[in-house]
């Protein structure tokens, strides 16, 4: 079983300076990796490519039911089926790779050059693209060697950060997690073929959604907690999202009329032919009674699910805002009491001051302090010359 990693990186020599120090082995494509950095530098002078981003931070890691850390036949292994899968995935960019056997699995980190050989260009496009790339490759290579494919939805991952976890492992739901919760809904629903449908049913939901460059970026309304889409996870960022919408759009399933009224077209028939109601039923508007009593039906039963899904996000919208009221007057309380020792420090030290300013102003004027400029002693005049020395 093997899972890959990749990020962006504005500093290629920082990369290759932490993954040399611990590597057991390493190896490269398309360079010396013994002279990594300098290779790295000089494809960005050739091509005049310098830009913000250098390279790419790779990493491929395998579980220690398959390789032994401290066995260097699987040492030799691994780093050879790491090799394949970047050699197949970046055929023509620099690629430096440093085995690390100082945990419980054995992981190569690639440092991968931003630059393409053949066109001098770096790499651009859709970031879901090059995931789903290496993750497809590293499959299928890792199946061909006989070893155990990882099955990780990749559109379930989410990035959280250590104060998220914590609050998570303690049932303490954050503002992020709602705002998953509302997109995972919305994105469940079929009908949402297009980003104005998307972005409409999520304003419904208390979360406000605009493009912003190359990604998304969602608010919850009426606060300032807001977060980009690739902070949130793979599955929230605007190439995810807009592969889905279009995917449903080209998928003829979900261009089908909705089935879940069938009797629409026959109320709409019953109606536009009230000769033929007044002959099956012996009255002029029993049909259209029916018609409109099951109409009403449908649509009380509509409104009453839709309040009562509104009324229960607002009600999880004002107890995430009375939670994020209380913590930050704890924080203002231990702030305060924080600040106290130091005003006080500050008071004492006032007080002194203004103690010695008062005996220096009750003192005589020449027991005063010392004159800052006191007048120098003139020089003894030597112009005058007693005649020449004998």
């Amino acid at each position: 079983m093997a899972t890959t990693h990749i990020k962006r990186s504005a500093s290629a020599s920082r990369l290759v300076n932490y993954a040399e120090k611990r590597a057991v082995l390493k190896d490269g494509l398309n360079l010396d990796v013994d002279y990594a950095k300098s290779q790295f530098k000089q494809v960005r002078e050739v091509y005049g490519n310098q830009g913000k981003t250098q390279a790419y931070a790779s990493r491929i890691s395998f579980s220690p039911k398959e390789f032994d850390p401290t066995n260097e036949d699987d040492q030799q292994k691994a780093l050879d089926i790491a090799k394949e899968v970047y050699q197949k995935t970046y055929p023509n960019q620099q690629v430096a790779l440093y085995e690390h056997a100082d945990t419980d699995a054995l992981h190569i980190h690639a440092v991968i050059g931003a630059i393409d050989l053949e066109t001098g260009k770096k790499m651009h496009g859709n970031w879901q693209e090059y995931r789903e790339k290496l993750v497809h490759n590293t499959d299928e290579i890792v199946q061909k060697h006989g070893l155990e494919v990882t099955k990780v939805d990749p559109e379930r991952y989410e990035k959280r950060s250590m104060a998220e976890i914590k609050m998570h492992d303690r049932g303490q739901p954050t503002w992020k997690d709602q705002i998953r919760q509302a997109v995972d809904s919305t994105m469940s629903n079929p009908l949402i073929r297009d980003f104005k449908t998307f972005r409409d049913d999520l304003k419904q939901k208390a979360i406000d959604v605009w493009e912003r460059g190359k990604d998304l970026t969602y608010q919850l309304t009426g606060t300032n907690y807001k977060a980009r889409g690739n902070k949130l996870g793979t599955a929230y960022e605007k190439g995810a999202i807009y592969n889905e919408l279009e995917r449903r759009t080209r998928d003829p399933r979900y261009n089908q009329t909705d089935t879940r009224n069938p009797d629409t077209n026959r109320f709409n028939s019953a109606q536009s032919d009230p000769e033929r109601n007044q002959e099956l039923s012996g009255h002029t508007n029993s049909t259209t009674k029916q018609t409109t009593n099951r109409t009403d039906r449908t649509a009380d039963t509509n409104r009453t699910s839709q309040s009562a899904r509104q009324s229960s996000l607002s009600e999880d919208i004002e107890r995430f805002k009375q939670q994020q009221r209380d913590q930050q007057r704890t924080i203002s309380r231990d702030a305060k009491r924080r600040a106290k020792p130091l005003q006080r420090a500050d008071k004492d030290r006032q007080s002194k001051d203004n103690r010695r300013t008062a005996k220096d102003k009750q003192r005589p004027t020449g027991q005063q302090q010392h004159v800052e400029n006191p007048k120098r002693q003139p020089k003894p005049d030597r112009s005058r010359d007693y005649g020449p020395s004998r």
